[in-house]
């Protein structure tokens, strides 16, 4: 990872490694977590093939999640 002044890391370098679909998601309970990722497993699939598929039915307005946090 290349470092700006000050031992800062750059934030080019930020947007590369975001790029890598690694994202952090708070707030998620772990029992949450975990619940999600075995009914994945059990049906054949990831966790971010379902994540993916929520956030391509929302981004198309096929999906809205009911109530509020």
């Amino acid at each position: 990872m290349t470092e700006g002044r000050a031992g800062l890391v750059s934030p080019r370098v930020l947007a590369r490694l975001a790029t890598t679909g690694i994202y952090l998601v708070r707030g998620v309970p772990r029992d949450l977590q975990r619940a999600a990722r075995v009914r994945a497993v059990r049906e054949g699939t990831t966790l971010r093939w379902v994540l993916l598929q929520a956030l391509r039915d929302y981004a198309a307005g096929t999906w809205t999640p009911k109530g509020t946090q």
